[in-house]
């Protein structure tokens, strides 16, 4: 190992598959006497972070020297938060290491899991920068495994996101982080502080559910707990995790062979892909979105995805002013000009019965008789999906890309309204408003999904028949 380079070094560990192996392996190295590298360990107060600088002291003793403590004052407990910096202040003295922290003096408004997290990271980076390292420690342990894993179950996540927290992980190619303590549970660290007698603060907020995390700690897991009985839960899914973090290396093992020698910034050729399994398809295309620099989100995976099964050109929006242009053979990253607008794609004269749109959806529009059933239909549909029109003087149906200027006149309103407005207050998001088509009649929109059908074409008691609209 060049142990001026830690990155490199962790870069071919992460390439051969390795993890807490290779993280306890990166300390050790960079323990070594011809080492000067800055080692920054995250210390929060709780058992967790005291058990972690134990170990780096007791494993790797000649860090020591070149450790420095880091502790982010959130200020959201009064005394408490201060009372937890004095606290690892002073044991950073004891344990004749530097330390180096800072309060957060304007609380965000919105207190949120997220919000401090990305607060913490910050801090983290600026100090990092501050002391010139490119190494960050931090002591997350089974339990928080079985947390996040359940947690991201929740939300959806494909298997790198299930894989998380892993061993090792690069961030803004500058700097490293290890996690060494993927091993160990809560519960043994605390057994072996007590035997050590060493003290650790307790966040009192940990016990309370106003988090999510929290909510997962402290009522799904004993609740499964109780149920699996004598299964240990946080074992088990640590287990799950691993089996997860080694299927997604497998994953992008085979992605990075498709990728070799092949700039990843020039076209993605559809040949070359269409046979290949659905989940190397999508961490080969977040690989070209990677090098293009481009956000990597769902969206924009699935999008790809139904685009190139399609065969169809088009371009599609990933992010501001910037876009993907498909031609029906490849896929290239274009830049919007700065004050020049993106037309978009129209679907015109739709007919009765299925109509493909663009993005490889549906959109099905069936003529249906009103009867005493409809109106019970009425008050139970999705308007996630579905919507009724009024057919009097329709004459002309089409489809336009979302643009969020479009206009709309809302149900029971008497003035128009900009859809980028009506879709923001919904909490729709932002990646997810540029895929949904709007349905035009006659020149004016008439229903976009999440939304009921615009005032212009709402039914009518006297109404006889309607159209059905239903995207799938």
């Amino acid at each position: 190992m060049q142990t001026h380079d830690p990155i490199a070094y962790a870069k071919a560990q992460i390439a051969d598959c390795k993890g807490l192996e290779a993280a306890n392996e990166i300390l050790e190295l960079l323990g070594k006497k011809d080492s000067a590298e800055i080692v920054c360990v995250a210390c929060s107060g709780g058992s967790d972070s005291v058990f972690l600088v134990k170990y780096i002291l007791e494993k790797f003793p000649n860090l020591k020297s070149r450790l420095v403590i880091l502790h982010f004052n959130h200020n959201l407990r009064g005394q408490d938060s201060d009372g937890d910096e004095q606290f690892v202040k002073v044991r950073a003295k004891d344990w004749g290491v530097a330390f180096y922290s800072e309060k957060l003096m304007d609380k965000p408004a919105n207190v949120s899991e997220d919000r401090l997290r990305r607060l913490r990271n910050e801090f983290f980076e600026r100090a990092l920068e501050k002391f010139n390292s490119k190494v960050l420690v931090l002591g997350h342990q089974k339990n928080d495994v079985a947390e996040t894993l359940l947690m991201r179950m929740v939300r959806g996540s494909d298997t790198a996101g299930l894989s998380s927290p892993r061993a090792i992980t690069i961030f803004q190619e500058k700097y490293l982080k290890l996690r060494p303590l993927l091993d160990f549970t809560k519960q043994e660290m605390e057994i072996c502080l007590k035997s050590s007698k060493i003290e650790w603060r307790t966040d009192r907020t940990n016990f309370e559910n106003d988090f999510f995390r929290n909510k997962i700690r402290n009522i799904i897991l004993p609740k499964i707990q109780e149920i699996a009985g004598h299964f240990d839960v946080v074992k088990s899914l640590a287990s799950v995790k691993q089996n997860l973090e080694e299927a997604d290396n497998a994953i992008a093992f085979f992605a990075q062979k498709y990728l070799n020698g092949r700039n990843r910034k020039e076209n993605l050729i559809i040949s070359d892909l269409k046979k290949l399994p659905t989940a190397l398809l999508k961490k080969i295309f977040v690989e070209f979105l990677a090098a293009n620099a481009l956000d990597i989100r769902r969206s924009y995976i699935q999008t790809f995805l139904d685009k190139m099964h399609m065969g169809k050109a088009t371009v599609f929006s990933v992010g501001r002013r910037n876009f993907i242009k498909f031609d029906g053979d490849s896929f290239c990253v274009t830049t919007r000009e700065e004050g020049k607008e993106d037309d978009g794609w129209v679907v015109e004269d739709l007919q009765i019965g299925q109509n493909r749109l663009p993005s490889g959806k549906i959109l099905d529009i069936q003529n249906v008789k009103i009867s005493e059933k409809f109106w019970e239909n009425l008050k139970n549909m999705d308007r996630g999906k579905q919507c009724y029109v009024a057919v009097e003087k329709i004459s002309k149906i089409s489809i336009k890309k979302y643009k969020p200027l479009f206009k709309y006149l809302p149900l029971g309103h008497n003035s128009e309204r900009k859809l980028g407005d009506i879709l923001t207050a919904k909490i729709i998001p932002k990646e997810d408003r540029q895929l949904l088509p709007v349905v035009f009649v006659n020149g004016k929109v008439c229903w976009v999904p999440h939304l009921p059908v615009s005032d212009y074409f709402k039914i009518k008691t006297k109404d006889s028949e309607a159209l059905l609209l239903t995207y799938a």
